[in-house]
């Protein structure tokens, strides 16, 4: 029964999958699961996750979640136009120069990375790109090979 037509190939993995035997999980692992399912089960809704909440309480979480969010930009604004903000924001900058000069750094690697990239001739990429691809070619055509020889049944 040649395995190259698709039909075949589903009636035989049909029938070695059938011939195996039924396996039970072991009787520790079931208890554990059901212990950890009746667990679960008995949780306080506010234990549980946010999708078993009742609407009333997810409701009441959005509002307060939204309220606590706009006090909180609130109150970073009134921050932001005090008086000592000017002070604060050159501290913090004072503070954290190193990010720009790692940003600079960064900024220039990358942008001498891309002017060596561009100095490659294309020939070569193209080349390299093909390369790549017959060894992946190769590799598949080598698994293929050896399913065959290793696997297939005649």
């Amino acid at each position: 029964m040649p395995l190259h037509d698709p039909k075949n190939l589903e009636n035989f993995i049909q029938r070695a999958l059938t011939s195996l035997p039924e396996r039970r999980a072991p009787v520790s692992l079931e208890a554990r699961v059901l212990a950890e399912i009746e667990r679960l089960a008995a949780l306080p809704w506010w234990r549980r996750s946010y999708a078993y909440w009742p609407a009333l309480a997810r409701g009441a979480f959005l509002v307060v979640s939204a309220a606590a969010a706009a006090v909180m930009i609130a109150g970073l604004m009134t921050l932001l136009q005090s008086a000592g903000s000017t002070e604060a924001a050159g501290e913090v900058a004072r503070r954290f120069a190193w990010l720009g000069l790692a940003r600079d750094t960064f900024s220039t690697l990358i942008d001498d990375g891309w002017t060596l990239f561009g100095a490659i001739p294309p020939l070569w990429l193209y080349g390299t790109l093909a390369f790549v691809a017959g060894c992946y070619l190769t590799l598949v055509g080598a698994a293929a090979a050896a399913y065959r020889v290793f696997f297939v049944r005649r």
